[in-house]
């Protein structure tokens, strides 16, 4: 009988052929390789398609369909997903080539743990790089200030989260235009801390045709709009504050828990 995967990595994707490609080869460069990959299309007309087809063997389930919204593509592929644990990347983000490993490392581990998040990577004009991890108190989430406006975005590029805990919370609202990652992280932590290390997993890439580049649609939903002057310096204070204790907490893992 043939294993089931641990991880779910998922990818939505519309007529973004331009850079799916390179989310695809960081996907399937991964150095773990106990992961399924799941790819739902949107019913692209660009060359994206073709890019999928060259790469099908290495991807478990791939449908090319119309849907509500990007996040309606991501709701789909999880509830069709196999694994316990699961991965979302974008087309045009790019995985770490230490995902898997990393988050595998932190669940399998300590799975009393439901949700997590990493250091946070970004593409800026193809230079990669990474930050420090933020730290998200409980309840700035729960009030729904983890917006920019406030104390910062959640990076959904450096989460990971059990599936359980997916389904737990009702997961996504699917509809257009909706800042549903928002308002999912929102609902993790009703019942669950997010618990931050200094791990990579995933790079942001700044791009025109992204979902968060129509910033006031996406921000209108959340009922707050912010603006440039908001740099979000106390979570930068907060979590270098933490940061020695957050690599600690990860290295403890690492090398003291079997």
């Amino acid at each position: 009988m043939k294993k089931k995967p641990y991880i779910s990595i998922i990818t939505p994707n519309l007529n973004n052929g331009k850079y799916l490609e390179d989310t695809i080869r960081s996907v399937i460069s991964q150095n773990i390789k106990n992961f399924e990959y799941i790819v739902i299309d949107g019913k692209s007309n660009d060359n994206s398609l073709k890019i999928i087809k060259k790469y099908k063997k290495f991807i478990n389930y791939f449908e090319s369909k119309k849907d509500k919204s990007n996040f309606h593509a991501v709701h789909k592929a999880i509830m069709k997903s196999k694994g316990e644990i699961i991965i979302w990347i974008n087309s045009g983000d790019l995985l770490d080539l230490n995902a898997t490993k990393n988050v595998s490392e932190i669940f399998q581990k300590k799975i009393n743990i439901k949700w997590i998040n990493g250091r946070c990577g970004y593409i800026k004009k193809s230079f990669k790089f990474s930050l420090i991890p933020y730290v998200y108190p409980r309840k700035k989430i729960l009030k729904g200030m983890a917006h920019k406006k406030f104390w910062g975005y959640i990076q959904q590029e450096s989460v990971s989260f059990r599936k359980s805990l997916y389904i737990k919370s009702k997961g996504l609202i699917i509809k257009k235009n909706c800042a549903s990652d928002y308002f999912l992280w929102k609902n993790f932590a009703i019942y669950e801390n997010l618990e931050t290390f200094f791990i990579k997993i995933g790079y942001f890439r700044t791009h025109p045709n992204q979902l968060s580049s129509i910033k006031n649609r996406y921000e209108e939903s959340t009922g707050y709009l912010s603006s440039k002057s908001d740099i979000n310096l106390e979570r930068l204070l907060f979590s270098v504050i933490l940061l020695p204790f957050v690599i600690m907490k990860t290295l403890i893992i690492k090398f003291f828990f079997r």
